[in-house]
């Protein structure tokens, strides 16, 4: 995604004015046309929706949290990008995601997601703005329809990033997601129903809250076990 030249200068200015330490989250989902007949689109939309609702509503959370929405189906689409946080809100309350593609391009949802954390980190070293270790999140339920090699290449680099401490990941699987996500994280990959996808959505939530009210400073945000976990009582 080409952002404008008034894109980018909004960008610049949220990002120059709210010296918040960020909590830097990109959400990787499936926009295949499967991901519409099973209803777990419908489930991701309400998940993400509740997120941002709950995340605006404080102001701490709101400052903190940077989103960026990537989807992938037959193209890789950029819902939202990072920056402000209230931008990214009414982009995605105004337009939910839609799946419609026959293919699943997870290697090159990936890659673009992987370009964007990397474009923003750059964008906030710039005015020397801190943030806390990115999250990749990515969301499936089936597998890659690129060449083996691809998927193989993306995932390389993503684990080049979670060796060096850069990165980290979360892989939420649907039906058959699981064989492909396997290949980008070093932990299991998440089985979810229609219930839990929006639980899941709920938990980062209530981790947003509690990072961005934390005096300490921490190297990494949690979203899941350590403090975060206990506190939402999971």
């Amino acid at each position: 995604m080409d952002k404008s030249i008034h894109d980018l200068y909004v960008t610049h200015e949220e990002i120059s004015r709210n010296r918040t330490k960020r909590i830097l989250l990109c959400f990787c989902v499936d926009a295949s046309a499967s991901m519409a007949v099973s209803g777990m689109m419908d489930k991701v939309n309400q998940g993400i929706e509740s997120f941002f609702r709950r995340t605006r509503s404080e102001i701490l959370a709101r400052d903190a949290a940077d989103i960026c929405i990537v989807t992938f189906g037959d193209r890789v689409e950029v819902v939202c990008d990072f920056g402000s946080f209230d931008a990214a809100c009414e982009r995605v309350l105004r337009e939910p995601l839609r799946a419609t593609g026959a293919l699943t391009k997870l290697a090159a949802g990936v890659n673009c997601a992987l370009d964007r954390l990397e474009e923003h980190q750059r964008q906030l070293a710039e005015v020397g703005n801190n943030a806390y270790l990115p999250w990749l999140i990515i969301l499936s339920d089936g597998v890659s329809t690129e060449p083996e090699a691809e998927l193989r290449k993306a995932s390389e680099r993503v684990f080049e990033l979670l060796r060096a401490n850069k990165l980290r990941t979360r892989c939420l699987s649907m039906d058959d997601g699981y064989k492909s996500l396997r290949h980008f994280t070093v932990g299991e990959v998440d089985r979810l129903e229609e219930l839990s996808v929006i639980d899941f959505f709920d938990l980062v939530s209530r981790s947003v809250s509690l990072a961005s009210k934390q005096a300490i400073e921490r190297p990494a945000f949690e979203l899941e076990g350590g403090e975060a976990a206990k506190e939402s009582g999971r």
